[in-house]
């Protein structure tokens, strides 16, 4: 347990406020994720980018890149966000508030491991079809 907090009120209001702010970004990225992966299925499916197969390799790969990276700054987002929430549950057991619910992260039926999942299904997808599919 964390040492005590000189004033705990205040450290407890921050800290949700940043909660907040992660879990504002996190619903962002994955707008700007399924944007980009609609943008590039797009172009791989035009008529100009059909005629030339290495171009279609360029946009397959540069999906699962992206993919990828979005992946990797979710994950990073939602350990920042589990570790804000862990101190805000520690402050509040301090004050004598209710504490934020603690569950699994990997869970598929949280918000965590939802979004993991889809992440991790967009990068498996886009390495299938960079592997699999042929381009012409």
């Amino acid at each position: 347990m964390e040492p005590k907090s000189r004033y705990p009120l205040e450290e407890y209001k921050i800290i949700c406020e940043m909660m907040r702010g992660y879990a504002l970004l996190r619903f962002y990225q994955m707008a700007l994720l399924l944007g980009t992966a609609g943008a590039v299925v797009t172009a791989i499916a035009s008529d100009a980018v059909q005629r030339r197969p290495v171009l279609i390799v360029i946009l397959k790969l540069t999906g699962l890149i992206v993919s990828w990276v979005f992946l990797v700054m979710d994950y990073r987002a939602s350990s920042y966000w589990h570790t804000l929430r862990a101190r805000a549950n520690d402050l509040a057991a301090e004050m004598g508030f209710m504490t934020f619910p603690v569950r699994a992260w990997w869970n598929p039926m949280t918000t965590t491991g939802a979004s993991l999942v889809m992440h991790a299904f967009l990068v498996l997808g886009w390495l299938y079809t960079l592997l699999f599919v042929r381009t012409a």
